[in-house]
């Protein structure tokens, strides 16, 4: 299996993962035991979309489009797209809340993560390959 298609696979792995949890918040399933731990929602909103910015972008090979003259890289702007109407939405469900914390908690996660992913060497990690 190539390379890309393991960062392919994990990313639809995880993108599964994170589609049951933001369901299970709108379905008000989650296991209410998580909210004695403090700021638990902002660092959730960290790691979880930064996560996904960082293995969308390996996905798409780093791929990059242009806007107004800056290359820009195209995953971690679909993941920042869809957080912010999925905290759009959030204004319109009674028992969820619009917070502009968790939306800077996406964009830092975001922004760490595809910094990280750009870090990451993917013809390295095709050489050892078996």
């Amino acid at each position: 299996m190539k390379s890309n298609q393991r960062w392919v696979f994990a990313f639809w792995v995880y993108f599964a993962i994170l589609m049951s949890i933001s369901m299970s918040a709108y379905l008000r399933i989650i296991p209410t035991e998580i909210s004695q731990f403090p700021y638990y929602d902002t660092i959730l909103h960290f790691l979880l979309l930064g996560i996904a910015a960082y293995l969308g972008h390996l996905a798409l090979n780093k791929r990059k489009i242009p806007i107004f003259n800056i290359s820009l890289p195209l995953a971690p702007l679909i993941v920042i797209f869809f957080c912010i109407v999925d905290e759009i939405i959030q204004l319109f469900i009674p028992y969820r809340s619009f917070d502009l914390v968790d939306l800077a908690a996406d964009l830092c996660g975001i922004v760490l993560f595809t910094w990280l992913a750009e870090k990451q060497n993917l013809k390295q990690s095709e050489k050892t390959q078996p």
